[in-house]
């Protein structure tokens, strides 16, 4: 269920793509070529990136999420599917893509569509 409801919203913002990059149990989507979203078929949650390290700490602590496994970046988070709600993991796939986004060079960030910020959430 939470597979669908992230790929359907991940197929919705402006220049995402679907990849497959280290076989075919792990989903990742990118934008400009960066990844802002990756699950695993049989895994227990979706990793994703976060405003910032700190917040990424934060949410840890907090209990909202768990270290990324296999993602040691600093930033990157899981988010359970057994402690998320829909509109939870929309919101969070949104931050993280626009994170990932405004970081892109500007090379790349101009051959994206153009980011329709209100229908991000």
């Amino acid at each position: 269920m939470f597979a669908a409801l992230v790929d359907q919203h991940c197929r919705a913002l402006p220049g995402a793509a679907s990849e497959r990059p280290f076989g075919p149990d792990t989903q990742v989507w990118t934008v400009g070529g960066r990844m802002f979203a990756a699950y695993t078929f049989d895994g227990g949650g979706l990793s994703l990136a976060c405003a910032s390290a700190q917040a990424a700490q934060r949410m840890v602590q907090e209990g909202r999420a768990i270290s990324a496994p296999y993602l040691k970046q600093p930033g990157w988070v899981m988010f359970p599917w057994d402690r998320s709600t829909p509109n939870e993991l929309r919101g969070r796939i949104s931050e993280s893509y626009t994170r990932v986004r405004q970081g892109l060079p500007p090379e790349i960030s101009r051959e994206l569509p153009p980011l329709e910020v209100s229908g991000l959430h």
